[in-house]
């Protein structure tokens, strides 16, 4: 089901032929250049903004899914015959590509972004904002291929891109991001604000620095279980605080204006929810709730259940096992994805479906507060723990729209469970990680997927049921994308045979 359709939207149209030049290919680019291409008369702003559509539709797409039914919180309807490849992991080339191919085109744009704005004396916002999400892309990419073309990606010098190790991209997306930063930071007063063209942050420069710092802690926690890992964890967090990254209400989250037109919606919406005439699409009938998410937020009475999946007909949340062939598990008593939206896009108030014109969170503050507070019980941020924790698992009540969320996470977090509550357990380490997990559901299954690689929590995460299913556990990486193997072959062939089962990414233990 996965591989029906590969998504990738590009709102704004005028904009869409500066990446379609390149498409999926790389070339040959410094990446310590600030201006590594000759800048064109195009604006940035122009830009900017269709390159941030993009994110948003990869995030929220499509091919983002397979996490979702990776890390428990999805399964497949009933009501279909059962997509044997999928529920035995059986991945190929054609397996949500979309987040290569896309995400390359998409990096081209935002390094386009990046070389304008180095081009003349008032774009240093422009030239920061390019690079931060470039190395937003790229650690994507890492964390679901291993190694890439990096060094050599992104012009049309080298339409045959050598690939780095991963272990080599990492270093210097930190040092992207501090590049970065320094230059907003010292940006002068008459540097143009890209306002309504930026789509995430409204040109709003310090939530651009937090924002890029978050991405860095983000990036950082990857390295934990490598040997050389947390001497330089510490060594890049030194003199950050928690007021130097993403806090309680400041989620980053894409909103370009979406409506109810066509390819115009909320991605999520267009894939999970409804058409523009009101009828549903096909995935919002296709996927259904995970029995054992949905078990672990009804076993904490979790308020959370009724928005990550609709109430059934009984009133109830239900979900059913990867690879259950019980043929009594239709769409009526299975529960659906993101809440109980209307088909008719009038917007609810709560769920991770609330609206056509919902904004897509690429990196949500309970995220942030999550990153946060595994940095301080690890020792290498100062901060008060419980706090943090805290406001962790409220800021994902808030985003959900639990009614009173401070007060509900408050009576969450008091119960007498070392699952939620801090202070009882003997492993607060795996509390964190795995309320992380819980609060991760469809916002960003990826992230939890890599938390799991590199920690092992949940410590009980299943794999399908399905008759014939051999995996003792769930996929560590994507294989690359048919595209690589037709156009870039030499390459991408000395990656030698990828098993999705036993090539781990290089930060994996």
């Amino acid at each position: 089901m996965l591989n029906r359709k590969i998504k990738s939207v590009i709102m704004i149209t005028a904009v869409i032929f500066l990446a379609s030049a390149i498409g999926c290919k790389k070339g040959t680019f410094d990446i310590n250049n600030t201006n590594p291409n000759s800048p064109s008369t195009v604006s940035p702003n122009l830009i900017l903004k269709a390159a941030l559509a993009s994110t948003s539709s990869i995030y929220w797409g499509g091919d983002e899914q397979f996490a979702n039914i990776y890390m428990g919180y999805w399964a497949v309807s009933g009501n279909y015959i059962p997509d044997a490849s999928l529920l035995t992991y059986n991945e190929t080339t054609g397996y949500a590509q979309d987040n290569w191919n896309s995400g390359y085109s998409t990096a081209n744009n935002f390094n386009k972004v990046q070389a304008l704005g180095a081009a003349y004396t008032n774009g240093a916002n422009y030239q920061g904002i390019g690079m931060i999400m470039k190395v937003f892309l790229f650690q994507r990419i890492v964390d679901l291929y291993n190694n890439a073309p990096y060094s050599q990606a992104l012009s049309s010098a080298n339409l045959f891109p050598g690939y780095d190790q991963a272990a080599n991209i990492y270093p210097s997306l930190v040092n992207q991001l501090d590049s970065a930063i320094n230059i907003i930071k010292n940006a002068p007063v008459t540097a143009d604000n890209p306002g309504s063209s930026d789509a995430l942050f409204a040109g709003n420069m310090t939530k651009w620095q937090l924002f890029a710092n978050t991405l860095k802690l983000k990036i950082l926690m990857r390295l934990t279980g490598t040997s050389t890992g947390p001497a330089y964890i510490q060594q890049h967090l030194t003199g950050l605080t928690t007021a130097s990254f993403l806090g309680a209400g400041q989620d980053a989250t894409i909103n370009i204006g979406y409506q109810n037109a066509s390819s115009l919606q909320n991605p999520l919406w267009a894939d999970l929810g409804w058409g523009t005439t009101g009828t549903a699409t096909g995935d919002h009938a296709y996927f259904r709730a995970c029995s054992y998410a949905v078990n672990f937020y009804n076993g904490l009475n979790d308020p959370r259940a009724s928005c990550f999946y609709a109430v059934n007909g009984s009133g109830a949340v239900v979900g059913r096992a990867l690879g259950s062939t019980n043929s009594t598990e239709t769409n009526p008593v299975i529960s659906a994805i993101g809440g109980n939206a209307s088909s008719n896009g009038t917007t609810q108030s709560y769920g991770t479906l609330q609206s056509y014109s919902q904004g897509t969170p690429i990196l949500t503050a309970s995220e942030s507060l999550f990153l946060q507070a595994e940095a301080i019980q690890r020792g290498w941020l100062t901060g008060t723990l419980a706090t943090v924790y805290q406001s962790a698992v409220s800021e994902s009540f808030r985003i959900l729209g639990v009614p009173s969320y401070a007060t509900a996470a408050a009576t969450y977090t008091a119960q007498a469970n070392a699952k939620v509550n801090l202070s009882a357990s003997s492993n607060q380490l795996q509390t964190i990680l795995l309320q992380k997990w819980a609060a991760m559901n469809t916002y960003d299954a990826v992230e939890s997927w890599s938390d799991w690689r590199r920690t092992g929590v949940p410590t009980d995460l299943p794999v399908s049921i399905y008759p014939g299913a051999t995996a003792t556990h769930i996929p560590y990486r994507l294989l690359y994308p048919a595209t690589e193997y037709a156009y870039n072959a030499t390459n991408v062939n000395a990656q030698g045979t990828i098993n999705v089962f036993t090539s781990k990414i290089f930060w994996q233990p």
